[in-house]
C-alpha cells in the first residue's frame, strides 16, 4: 500500500515539473518577443532613414510592435492571374498582375487579402510582391489613403506565408501631394483593425 507521504510526494514532483515547463515557456516566448522587437526597431530605424531622405520635415509614428500581427496564414495562387489597371491618387494608372490570395486569422474570425506583383515586373524589383490594403483604423490613426506592404516570392512556401502588419508603412502621398500612389483595391479592405505598422504622420503635410 502507498503511503500518502510517497503520494503527496509524487504530486509535488508533478507541480514542479509543470511549473517548470510553464517556466521555459515563459522565457523562451521572452526572449522571441524581445528578439522580435529588436528586429523590428531595426527595419524601422532603416525605414525611417529613408523617408527622411525625402521627407526631412515629416515626423512619422508607428504602433508598438504587436505579434498578434505577425500572422503565420496560408496562401493559394490563382490559375489564371488577372492583370488589373489600378487607379492611383494622380493622374497615372499602375498595373498589378495577382499573386496570391493570403488567408489569415485575427482573433478567431478568418480574413483574405490579395497580394500583386507589378507589370511589367522590373529588374530591379524582380521578387517583389506588393501588398496595398485598408482598414478601419484609417483615416483616424492611419493614412486615409490605406497603406502598403512589400514582401519577396521567396515568403511564399508549400502554401505558407508569415505576413507581417507590423511592417506595414505609407505611401508618399502620407507625407506630401503630387505622386501617383496606388490605391488599395476594395478586395484588400479590411474589416478586421489592423493595429500595427506606420500611423499617419505626427505633422501631416
Amino acid at each position: 500500500m502507498v503511503s500518502e507521504s510517497y503520494k503527496s510526494l509524487i504530486s509535488m514532483n508533478k507541480i514542479l515539473l509543470s511549473l517548470s515547463f510553464l517556466f521555459t515557456i515563459l522565457v523562451f516566448k521572452t526572449g522571441f518577443c524581445q528578439d522580435y522587437a529588436a528586429e523590428l526597431s531595426k527595419h524601422r530605424e532603416k525605414y525611417m532613414v529613408e523617408t527622411h531622405g525625402r521627407f526631412p520635415d515629416q515626423k512619422q509614428d508607428f504602433y508598438e510592435a504587436n505579434e498578434r500581427f505577425k500572422i503565420i496564414a496560408t496562401y493559394k495562387k490563382p490559375r489564371k492571374p488577372k492583370t488589373i489597371s489600378v487607379p492611383t491618387s494622380g493622374v497615372k494608372i499602375k498595373d498589378y498582375t495577382e499573386f496570391a490570395v493570403v488567408s489569415f486569422m485575427v482573433d478567431g474570425k478568418k480574413h483574405k487579402i490579395m497580394t500583386y506583383r507589378p507589370s511589367p515586373v522590373l529588374p530591379l524589383y524582380k521578387n517583389l510582391v506588393f501588398v496595398p490594403f485598408k482598414d478601419p483604423t484609417a483615416p483616424q490613426e492611419t493614412y486615409g489613403g490605406g497603406r502598403y506592404m512589400d514582401m519577396d516570392t521567396e515568403d511564399f512556401k508549400d502554401g505558407n506565408v508569415i505576413i507581417d502588419f507590423n511592417k506595414a508603412y505609407n505611401p508618399y502621398c502620407a507625407f506630401s501631394d503630387g505622386w501617383n500612389c496606388p490605391i488599395p483595391p476594395k478586395e484588400n479592405h479590411l474589416k478586421v483593425k489592423i493595429e500595427a505598422g506606420e500611423k499617419v504622420p505626427l505633422n501631416g503635410h
